[in-house]
């Protein structure tokens, strides 16, 4: 899947980059280092939610606790192939895996065939294609609700939210949530939901088939993505916040006074 040549550049096996970010820009050496043994897991958690994991195979990276953000587990009596789940690994080089829509089998939901998948310590990419140019989520921020092409930067600020025009940098509270809209059925949608916790500046590129690429970037930790397939769009929000759990009520006492760091540009301020 990736490798570093001997004069320290980095190799990626397959086809040239198809989203926004090259990742052979990425500068490497001992302060970002490239894990050269990548393990994968991939499990089913119900008929209609799947997940795909992958970490460096020697030194495991960060993962969040589950005392801290909920999960759940695999559960054997379902098949991958209810979910549409297609992956090659013949040659290890060039690993991909894909999910088929069940109801309309031509159709691909999502797919990393052909993109760019490079895990350093401090820089994680994956392509993924989508059927649709319709995208949702990523989080708070002050724009039109359909994400269009750009930078969608997730890493909360507390300062002024200026309107977000997809050159990063901008948000608001970030969600590691895409919904997304199938192309067969436009009342069908799915889910992507990336279990991290670090910085994340997914980018989005709209394709000429009417389809897209999302080149989901994270500054560290392990790539751990969880799918959730066949649904209304409600549906699919409900499952996902089900899934991480739903948030518990404070005691009105302990509610306290609140401040915010918006506004406050130094310590004279302050």
């Amino acid at each position: 899947m990736q490798e570093l040549a001997k004069n320290g550049e980095l190799k990626l096996a397959g086809q040239e980059p198809i989203g926004l970010v090259d990742p052979k820009t990425i500068p490497v050496g001992a302060n970002n280092p490239v894990h050269p043994e990548i393990s994968f897991d991939i499990g089913q958690i119900d008929y209609r939610t799947a997940y795909v994991a992958f970490d460096d195979a020697k030194s495991p990276q960060f993962k969040i606790p589950e005392e801290v953000l909920k999960k759940r587990g695999t559960d054997l009596q379902f098949r991958l192939e209810s979910t549409g789940l297609e992956y090659s690994h013949e040659d290890r080089e060039k690993f991909s895996f894909s999910f088929k829509n069940t109801r309309f089998p031509d159709e691909t939901l999502v797919s990393s065939k052909g993109g760019s998948f490079l895990m350093m310590d401090k820089y994680t990419q994956i392509d993924l294609t989508l059927p649709t140019q319709r995208l949702y989520g990523f989080g708070e921020r002050n724009r039109e609700f359909n994400l269009g092409e750009g930078t969608w930067t997730m890493w909360a600020n507390g300062q002024e939210t200026p309107y977000d025009d997809g050159t990063g940098g901008k948000q608001t509270y970030g969600h590691p949530f895409l919904l997304v809209q199938t192309k067969s059925d436009k009342h069908e949608f799915f889910g992507i939901y990336f279990r991290n916790t670090n910085a994340q500046s997914p980018v989005i590129k709209f394709n000429e088939d009417g389809g897209s690429t999302l080149s989901y970037i994270t500054t560290g930790g392990n790539l751990e993505m969880y799918f959730f397939f066949k649904g209304t769009a409600k549906e699919i929000i409900s499952r996902y916040q089900n899934f991480i759990g739903l948030p518990a009520l404070p005691p009105f006492w302990s509610l306290g006074w609140h401040a915010s760091s918006y506004g406050y540009d130094n310590m004279e301020k302050f």
